[in-house]
């Protein structure tokens, strides 16, 4: 028996993937996981099918030289940033004769929480169950096994462009991979980084990506605001590049191995050499870059901050956990935003042996998300029902701010300097 489940996760800068299983034990194992650069997607939205099928390719080739298995079939996220949550009820009468709630009610109530009325050019990506009322009685988390005469849901229903759902599902399908499930962005992250105890407290996620950075809000464990920023961790490589004339390339290597936003002044008269192209080099102040990559960044997490206070859930939030790789990466990252958003600040990552970096929280917590779910760590036979399809090993078969405005004048100031 091979219980592999593989998760895949496609960006706008990079496809990452990953392959995971349930041991004896019952605890999960990321065995496998990779990148893969993707130039096919802008702004979390598909413009290039061929091209991100073939980086999915790539990514799925790298996994079974990795883990030595075929894989034709796996579990994907859906962009939070191209959905929108509408809240709505299910209600349903217990079938049973004995009235004990089994899983089929559940998943009609689910069912019956999606009827609301959909655009023509939108579909229902998922539900989130909020909580569950059995005869009047609310805040049941898990209903299965009790009795009750009525079954009610209150839910989030997510919903999201046709367009852009179903040319991710091409981009996948083209590359000769099906699709066993998908799962949101947010409910993955959360999966990953986040303790139960957090979300019933109160906390928010900013994912900041290459191009847009995607919100999310869970309260009472359940998902309850997401919202998207276009905006993300190229648009500070572009203004290094920019600024200091260098490619685009090179402002990302020295934005990912110098970018630091500490407070700390040592250092400040250091100067780094890089490389401007054609074989020539420049040298730069540490400061400077700095100031460059503080702008931007200060920008992006002002916006953050407005749409948390426009949730109305600002006040609830404890504390605010950042991943993707725009922003979490780099040095000093938690106290800079800790000092813009008024809140707690922690960098999110997997706590898994070679995954453990803010980048992977999205792909491991899809395997997360799938075990969790379909409650595969409590019933390991359950694993092959629900593992990919056809697997099997390949040797077989083939300091703070009062207002906004100081991030914009920054990066005018930038602009204005050196052109």
């Amino acid at each position: 028996m091979h219980e592999y489940i593989v998760g895949l996760d496609i960006g706008s800068s990079n496809v990452y993937g990953a392959v995971g299983k349930v041991d004896s034990s019952g605890e999960i194992r990321i065995v496998g996981i990779t990148s893969v650069k993707c130039k096919g997607l802008k702004k979390s939205v598909v413009v290039d099918i061929d091209s991100t099928s073939q980086s999915i390719k790539e990514c799925i080739n790298n996994l079974e030289r990795m883990v030595d298995i075929s894989i034709s079939d796996v579990y994907v996220t859906l962009p939070a940033g191209v959905s929108e949550l509408i809240w709505n009820k299910g209600i349903v009468a217990v079938s049973s004769d004995d009235k004990e709630i089994k899983e089929n009610d559940v998943m009609r109530v689910i069912e019956a929480a999606k009827l609301i009325p959909i655009p023509s050019d939108k579909e229902i990506i998922g539900v989130v169950p909020q909580q569950y009322i059995v005869d009047g009685y609310d805040n049941i988390i898990e209903p299965i096994g009790m009795s009750g005469m009525r079954l009610e849901v209150d839910a989030q229903v997510v919903m999201a462009q046709s367009t852009i759902i179903n040319n991710l599902r091409k981009s996948i399908n083209k590359a000769g991979i099906g699709i066993l499930g998908e799962v949101l962005q947010q409910q993955a992250i959360a999966q990953a980084v986040c303790k139960k105890e957090e979300m019933n407290m109160g906390i928010a996620f900013i994912d900041v990506g290459a191009q847009t950075t995607d919100i999310s809000i869970y309260k009472r464990g359940n998902l309850c605001y997401t919202s998207m920023i276009p905006l993300g961790g190229d648009n500070i490589t572009n203004d290094i590049s920019v600024c200091l004339k260098i490619p685009f390339i090179e402002a990302e290597k020295l934005k990912v191995k110098f970018g630091d936003l500490t407070n700390n002044k040592e250092g400040n008269d250091v100067r780094i050499k890089v490389n401007a192209g054609y074989d020539n080099s420049v040298e730069i102040e540490a400061t400077l870059l700095r100031d460059i990559i503080e702008a931007r960044s200060e920008e992006i997490l002002y916006y953050a901050k407005k749409k948390l206070e426009q949730s109305n859930y600002f006040n609830e939030i404890s504390g605010v956990v950042i991943v993707g790789g725009g922003l979490a990466q780099i040095k000093g990252i938690n106290g800079f935003a800790s000092m813009i958003l008024d809140k707690s600040i922690r960098v999110g990552s997997p706590m898994y042996t070679g995954a453990a970096s803010p980048v992977y929280a999205t792909v491991v917590g899809i395997i997360k998300d799938v075990i969790s779910t379909l409650k595969i760590d409590k019933n390991i036979e359950e694993v092959e029902k629900y593992a990919v399809k056809n697997m099997k090993p390949k040797n077989n078969s083939i300091k703070k701010k009062e207002n906004g405005d100081n991030f914009v004048s920054k990066i005018r100031e930038f602009f204005t300097e050196f052109f």
